[in-house]
C-alpha cells in the first residue's frame, strides 16, 4: 500500500469477524468477514504478549515501567521484587505459571544489577525449560550494570534498550514490546494515537481518544506539538474481557452503575454470557446496562493504572474527547456520553464526539500503512460525530455558568450535585465563574452542565444508589427502554 493508492481495503478486527472498509476520497463500508483478507491491510490487536518484570530497584524505575508496558498494550502477568517475602522455591514456581514470553528488567545502575542475582536465580530456576525461552529486554545506560545483569541472566537471550527514565528509552522499548505483539498489518494501538495527535492538531488542543472494545480499554491523550500519552490495557473490556473486569472490580463495584436492582448470581450470569459470545449485539435493555457498567469499570481502572503510572490527570484534561470501538457503538448519543463523563471525570470543558462504525481506526491504519498521516485531521472529519458539550462545575459552592449560543446568553446558576442538560445546538462558547471561557461543540444532546461531586460516590444500599444513578440516566434521556411485550 502506498500513499498512492486510489483505494485501499482495511479489515478492522471485532472479537469474531472483520469488518472490512474501502477508503478511498470517501471511505465506504464493504463487508463483515470471518477473517483478515490477504488483500487488504489488517487493524487489530495483535498477538498477545504476556510481561514479567523483574524489578531489583522498583522504587525508583516504577512510574516509568508501567509508562511503558501501559503504552505497549502487553499483559504484565507478574511484578518481582527483591522486598517479595515469598521462598525462593515459589518465587520461581510464580515465574513459571506466569509463563512469559518477555522479561523486562530496569535497571538504575550497578547497584540495581547486584540485587537482580537472587531474582535473576529464581528466573533461571523456574524459565529455563520453557521453549521457547523468554526474551529480556535490559533497560539501563549503565554499561557496568549491563556487564554484570547480562552474566547473571546467562542463558536467555538478553536485549540492551536505553534507559527508561528518558524518552528515547522509553519509545525503543515500547517499539520492542509492540514488536512482539505485531502479527500482521497495523496494531489498534497505531490506529488509535493517530486519530489522537490528528485530533490535535486539527483542533490547536489537546485531544482524548477513549477506545472499549471487547477485550481491551485505551485512553490516548495528544497535545498539537504531537506529545501522545497513551494506556492500553489487556485485557480488561466488555466481550471476552468482561469476565477481567469483573474479577478485577469485583461484582458490587460493576453492579454499581446499573439503575435498577440486580442479584449477583443474575449479573454474573449475563457477564460470562458476555465473554462466551463476542461481538453480540446489546439488544435487551439489561445487557446494554450491562455493557454500559463493564465500560465504566474498565475506564476507571485503566485510569487507575495511569494514575499509578504518574500520568493519570493528564488523561482527563483536554478539550476534545472521542470515543470509538464498543463505546461509540452503544446506541443513542446520552449512554456513551454518560459513561465518558462518569468514568473520566473530566475537568475542563470538553467536547464529545465519537466514531461511526470503526471508520476513523481504518481511516487512520490506512493513513500509517501509507505513511500518510499529514492527511488525517480532514479525513477524520467524514466519520466523526459530534454528541456533546460538557461543563464541568468544580467545587463545593454554588456556581455561575454562562453559556453564549450566537446572539443568545444564557446564565445559569447551578447548584453542588446539579446535572443537566442545556438544549443548545452548534458552537458555543461557555465560561464558569473564575476560569477562562472556552468554546464546545453541542452537538445532538446540547451542553450539559456537571456539578457533581468528584470522585463520584455512590451509596452502597441500592434503595439510596438506584435512585441516584438512575436520575443520572435520566437527566441525559439514557434510560434503556425497557423490553416491549406483543
Amino acid at each position: 500500500m502506498t500513499a498512492g493508492d486510489a483505494t485501499a481495503l482495511v479489515d478492522v478486527a471485532h472479537e469474531g469477524r472483520w469488518r472490512r472498509w474501502a477508503i478511498a476520497d470517501a471511505p465506504t463500508p464493504v463487508e463483515w468477514r470471518t477473517d483478515a483478507g490477504e488483500d487488504a491491510l489488517s487493524v487489530g490487536p495483535g498477538t498477545p504478549v504476556r510481561v514479567a518484570i523483574l524489578g531489583p530497584q522498583a522504587g525508583q524505575l516504577d512510574h516509568a515501567t508501567r509508562r511503558v508496558t501501559l503504552a505497549a498494550g502487553v499483559e504484565v502477568v507478574l511484578d518481582l521484587r527483591p522486598t517479595d517475602d515469598r521462598p525462593f522455591g515459589e518465587r520461581a514456581q510464580a515465574l513459571r505459571s506466569a509463563h512469559p514470553n518477555i522479561v523486562l528488567v530496569p535497571l538504575a545502575d550497578r547497584d540495581g544489577a547486584e540485587r537482580l542475582a537472587i531474582l535473576a536465580e529464581a528466573l533461571r530456576f523456574g524459565c529455563s525449560a520453557q521453549r521457547p525461552r523468554p526474551r529480556v529486554l535490559l533497560a539501563t545506560a549503565d554499561e557496568t550494570a549491563i556487564d554484570r545483569a547480562s552474566l547473571l541472566l546467562s542463558p536467555f537471550p538478553v536485549e540492551v534498550l536505553p534507559d527508561i527514565r528518558r524518552d528515547e528509552g522509553r519509545e525503543r522499548a515500547v517499539t520492542r514490546l509492540r514488536d512482539a505483539r505485531r502479527d500482521r498489518g497495523v496494531l489498534r494501538d497505531q490506529a488509535l494515537e493517530a486519530i489522537a495527535r490528528a485530533i490535535a492538531l486539527a483542533q490547536r488542543a489537546a485531544a482524548l481518544v477513549v477506545d472499549v472494545t471487547g477485550g481491551s480499554t485505551s485512553i490516548v491523550r495528544a497535545d498539537p506539538i504531537g506529545h501522545v500519552a497513551a494506556v492500553h490495557v489487556r485485557p480488561l473490556g466488555v466481550g471476552r474481557g468482561a469476565d477481567h473486569v469483573v474479577a478485577r472490580a469485583g461484582l458490587d463495584r460493576v453492579r454499581r452503575w446499573i439503575p435498577w436492582t440486580v442479584d449477583a448470581p443474575t449479573l454474573l450470569e449475563r457477564v460470562f454470557n458476555r465473554a462466551r459470545w463476542p461481538d453480540a449485539v446489546s439488544a435487551e435493555r439489561e445487557t446494554l446496562a450491562l455493557e454500559i457498567a463493564l465500560a465504566h469499570e474498565a475506564i476507571g481502572h485503566a485510569l487507575a493504572d495511569a494514575a499509578a503510572a504518574g500520568i493519570g490527570l493528564e488523561l482527563r484534561s483536554a478539550p476534545a474527547v472521542f470515543l470509538t470501538g464498543r463505546l461509540a457503538a452503544i446506541q443513542g448519543s446520552a449512554m456513551p456520553v454518560l459513561v465518558a463523563l462518569d468514568a473520566l471525570g473530566l475537568i475542563e470543558p470538553a467536547s464529545i464526539g465519537r466514531d461511526e462504525d470503526d471508520l476513523a481506526v481504518a481511516v487512520a491504519a490506512a493513513a500509517i500503512a501509507a505513511n500518510a498521516t499529514s492527511a488525517l485531521p480532514s479525513a477524520l472529519a467524514l466519520g466523526a460525530v459530534a454528541l456533546a458539550g460538557v461543563v464541568p462545575v468544580p467545587g463545593p459552592k454554588r456556581s455561575l455558568v454562562r453559556i453564549l449560543a450566537g446572539a443568545e446568553v444564557r446564565d445559569e446558576t447551578v447548584q453542588p450535585g446539579a446535572f443537566y442538560v442545556v438544549p443548545v445546538r452548534g458552537e458555543v462558547d461557555v465560561g464558569v465563574a473564575g476560569a477562562p471561557p472556552a468554546r464546545v461543540a453541542a452537538g445532538s444532546l446540547g451542553v450539559i452542565v456537571d456539578a457533581r461531586r468528584r470522585p463520584l460516590s455512590l451509596p452502597v444500599r441500592d434503595a439510596e444508589r438506584v435512585p441516584a444513578v438512575a436520575g443520572w440516566y435520566d437527566a441525559l434521556g439514557a434510560m434503556p427502554a425497557p423490553a416491549t411485550v406483543a
